[in-house]
């Protein structure tokens, strides 16, 4: 299966009066293009994924598994990488994880290590996590890239600033949070590297991110 070719879902969306699980699309940064999630969990997955990982492809609901002992499964996602790697993901929150889903999701890992492929089961953030992750994932969009020379500039002054609020100081300007939005992107892209998991503040430290 190559990245680019067109992948139709394997289990066809379901909707019903009264569902509690909100279907949508999230738009992949990294792909630029819109894919499909049927619950706000697997939107948060997405994000996730989004932020962490360079890939070409993302396919939901991609193929239907259906073990020796009679159990079937449909995974949420196949992600193809930059580097051709596969992982297959599941997005399942741990308060509705039943002894039955467990077996389900470790018979997966099982088999999809066995081809080489990778397995990783998402569950849900916690409430600081998530508010966090939404803030920046407001600045995925390549609106907020910088030019590389202003990417360079900010990049430099982050290296010499512990915190947030040092870094937000020293780029104060006649024009208020003028270059805070290419900041965030730029933790988006993680190259400017936070700690997403506690309140985001001017007490925030700061440190050095991946190279892209």
């Amino acid at each position: 299966m190559f990245a680019d070719q067109a992948l139709d879902f394997a289990r066809l969306p379901r909707k019903f009066p009264g569902q509690s699980n909100y279907h949508g699309s999230y738009w992949f940064a990294g792909m630029g293009a819109s894919i499909w999630h049927e619950s706000l969990t697997e939107y948060l997955g997405l994000m996730l994924i989004d932020h962490l990982h360079e890939v070409r492809a993302v396919y939901p609901q991609p193929f239907l598994i259906t073990f020796a002992d009679g159990r079937s499964h449909y995974p949420d996602f196949l992600v193809v990488h930059a580097d051709q790697r596969r992982t297959v993901i599941d997005v399942h929150p741990t308060s509705t994880t039943t002894e039955a889903d467990k077996v389900t999701f470790e018979n997966t890992r099982t088999l999809l290590e066995r081809i080489g492929w990778r397995y990783e089961l998402l569950t849900e953030m916690d409430p600081v996590h998530q508010a966090n992750f939404e803030f920046i994932a407001g600045y995925r969009h390549p609106r907020y890239r910088p030019t590389d020379e202003l990417e360079a500039k900010l990049l430099m002054a982050a290296a010499r600033r512990p915190t947030f609020g040092s870094l937000r100081e020293a780029l104060r300007s006649d024009r208020p949070g003028e270059h805070l939005p290419a900041v965030y992107h730029l933790m988006w892209r993680r190259q400017i590297g936070l700690d997403l998991t506690t309140p985001f503040t001017d007490r925030t430290q700061l440190w050095k991110g991946a190279s892209r």
